[in-house]
């Protein structure tokens, strides 16, 4: 299977979960011009913009301070969805601001499907 084979089956996953968990889900299909944004995820009161990663569950600086400017714009979360490690499903990870160059931790904490939600 090819790695866009693979990402975009990962995507479809996200977007199952995503819609399972009462989210409208808009997937936006060849993403890699200047939105980053693979899936549009809306329920009320939640806006979540979300970069998908199969492999690795990481993103490189570009990406990852467009994700969250783009988010921004907009009022939305921005979301790396990644694959957990053996059987953990998705992981969602809220990205909290620019990505921090040759830092090991980043500004990130988990995110919960119904977080926004719960606290409104």
């Amino acid at each position: 299977m090819s790695h866009y084979a693979a990402g975009r089956r990962f995507e479809w996953a996200c977007r199952d979960d995503l819609a399972d968990n009462g989210y409208i889900v808009i997937r936006a299909a060849g993403s890699k011009g200047d939105a980053k944004v693979d899936l549009i995820a809306i329920k009320p009161g939640q806006l979540l913009f979300i970069q998908c990663k199969s492999t690795a569950g990481a993103l490189g600086p570009a990406e990852w301070d467009r994700l969250v400017e783009v988010s921004a714009m907009v009022g939305a979360i921005p979301v790396l969805a990644a694959k957990g490690g053996r059987g953990q499903g998705i992981q969602y990870t809220r990205l909290l601001g620019p990505k921090k160059p040759r830092a090991r931790v980043q500004d990130v904490k988990p995110f919960l499907l119904d977080e926004v939600g719960a606290a409104a």
